[in-house]
């Protein structure tokens, strides 16, 4: 992939449609069935991924969006959490990459290594000492994904979808 085909860009808040779109799509892609079963993905995204939800993360000033645009194809996207908006109180200097996906067809390809640069980049400007993100303990090519790059897993917590009680692996990155 050529990196001067792939942007980087920032999700406003009138961006929120586009990002409830590709933010669904992604979501059941990679957790729906036969991972999950129909009722607990479709229960999960129509109380998680609701236009006003969406709107709501966009203008939280301690979150950040990013979409990942190949050849000016939307193809995947980034949130990130800072201080009080992080799902776990881990450190003040932290940040949570709480969703980085990309779509099916562009997988394999280096945007989730471009979107990961993004986050570094990131921090080191806010002077975080390091980036953390649950991943689901059965999504062991994410796992490998993010050992890879240097993630030690340092925890885990309880994830619900639907009615399923579900077990996240914690993970960071020292920088």
């Amino acid at each position: 992939m050529e990196s001067q085909e792939l942007k980087i860009v920032r999700v406003l808040p009138e961006d929120n449609h586009k990002l409830l779109e590709i933010g669904r799509q992604t979501f059941y892609d990679a957790f729906g069935p036969p991972h999950n079963t129909p009722e607990n993905i479709h229960y999960y995204l129509s109380q998680k991924f609701t236009l006003e939800k969406i709107t709501n993360e966009i203008l939280n000033p301690e979150s950040q969006f990013f979409f990942a645009l190949y050849k000016d194809e939307l193809v995947g996207y980034l949130k990130l959490n800072f201080g009080t908006a992080q799902t776990e109180v881990i450190s003040e200097d932290s940040i949570e990459i709480e969703r980085i996906y990309v779509i099916n067809t562009h997988q394999g390809q280096g945007i989730g290594q471009y979107l990961l640069d993004k986050t570094v980049k990131i921090a080191k400007e806010k002077e975080i000492t390091f980036i953390w993100l649950g991943v689901w303990d059965k999504n062991k090519r994410a796992i490998q994904f993010y050992e890879r790059i240097g993630f030690k897993t340092f925890g885990k917590h309880p994830f619900m979808l639907g009615s399923d009680k579900q077990t996240d692996i914690l993970m960071k990155l020292i920088l």
